[in-house]
């Protein structure tokens, strides 16, 4: 490639590449070999008086090159269950109290050179850390999503570390420094069961058979038509697991747990539950195991957490309250109602009792009267079909009327 006087050889200028550098005895030799350039070694070996050393001293020349980084799949694998990929470069990991490192491997064209990984913050792109191991451990960054850089360089003050709560830029831009043509994805989600509340919308009331009480309690009736209660809920960590636990509300067990949101409990004969969300990852047999055992049983579990309120289902059967003609002459307006029931009857002179119950015989109000002409609030009772009765407090007569709250 070149003969030269000098013994400071700087070949910066040479590019990348391999070469090696002899040392040259001589005399005599025209232009001082500069003439054998381009021509093989032995060329000036085999001049009369030269002689090439027994050694040569070998120069790597390599630029900086980031290449590109991919997650070690296999090295990295899944050992607590609370870790998902979406290909080779991109993670999800549940922030708890177990370790889940990701193993980063790189390609690159300088493997003579320093190599470290580049923690990034995804939303700022500044700097928050710069590690040598490839097997790194992002449990205790807290939730959020970073990525993960190959960083090649050489005689950097610091290896990096002073470039921490900069732009990533501010390593590319320094001189023998590369950072790769990719990153990968780590998004950190701490299990958060959040709120859950009733789709009443796509609940709806097909059958008649049920009430509500807001989009957090429900009254259905037990008898031999599904009513589906379609359960909603908010949380902020969309990319873990998310299911619904049912409990008993006297003992706080638990009954179920269930992957839908459309949950039908006809089945579970009268009493009350609670319907609780459940964020988790990495939970054998998704909570099943759980059943029979407190809430709490859930809540304790690494990278598992309960939503902060429940969805109270009241299941009720249908009592002996129907609608009869009126042995009583009885009105009530307007019908459907809002707020006011008004309450008109002829006939009764001594005064009456009314009692309103839900579609599934339960008592909801109670009050008496002694004038012909009334009305009542309805405004706290919950959407739905009710059953007035009216009985004569003389004479025991009674007649039921059905009224629709809207």
């Amino acid at each position: 490639m070149n003969v030269v006087a000098s013994n400071s050889i700087d070949l910066n200028g040479a590019g990348t590449g391999t070469c090696e550098i002899w040392g040259w005895s001589y005399r005599g030799v025209p232009g001082n070999g500069l003439d054998q350039v381009g021509l093989p070694l032995s060329s000036l070996q085999d001049l009369d008086c030269s002689d090439i050393s027994d050694n040569a001293i070998t120069v790597i020349r390599e630029a900086a090159d980031g290449g590109t980084v991919s997650i070690d799949l296999e090295a990295t694998g899944n050992p607590n269950g609370t870790t998902s990929f979406n290909g080779d470069t991109e993670a999800v990991i549940c922030i708890d109290s177990q370790a889940d490192p990701i193993v980063v491997i790189h390609e690159n064209e300088s493997p003579n050179l320093s190599y470290r990984y580049v923690i990034t913050d995804a939303d700022t792109g500044l700097i928050l850390n710069v590690v040598a191991s490839n097997s790194i451990d992002l449990n205790g960054a807290g939730t959020g999503t970073c990525e993960i850089w190959g960083w090649s360089y050489r005689g950097v003050p610091g290896n990096g570390l002073d470039q921490v709560g900069l732009p990533l830029s501010s390593l590319q831009d320094l001189d023998c420094s590369d950072i790769s043509d990719n990153a990968i994805t780590v998004i950190r989600e701490a299990a958060d069961g959040g709120t859950v509340s009733i789709d009443l919308e796509a609940t709806g009331n097909p059958n008649g058979t049920t009430s509500f009480n807001g989009d957090t309690e429900a009254v259905i009736c037990i008898d031999s038509q599904a009513d589906p209660i379609v359960v909603i809920h908010e949380n902020e960590s969309p990319n873990l697991s998310y299911r619904y636990v049912i409990t008993d509300a006297d003992t706080g067990l638990i009954l179920n747990v269930v992957a839908s949101n459309s949950i039908d409990l006809n089945g579970a004969g009268t009493g009350t539950c609670e319907i609780w969300g459940w964020s988790y990852r990495g939970v054998p047999g998704n909570g099943l195991e759980q059943i029979g055992l407190p809430l709490s049983s859930l809540q304790d579990l690494d990278c598992s957490d309960i939503s902060d309120n429940a969805i109270t289902v009241i299941r009720d059967e249908v009592l002996s309250v129907e609608e009869t003609a009126f042995e009583i002459d009885l009105s009530v307006f307007p019908n459907p109602t809002t707020d006011v029931l008004n309450i008109a009857v002829n006939g009764i002179n001594n005064g009456y009792a009314v009692t309103i119950y839900s579609i599934s015989g339960r008592v909801v109000a109670q009050e008496s009267f002694s004038s012909a002409n009334n009305s009542m609030d309805v405004t706290r009772f919950a959407n739905g079909t009710y059953l007035l009765e009216i009985v004569d407090v003389q004479t025991n007569t009674r007649t039921v009327k059905r009224f629709i709250k809207n």
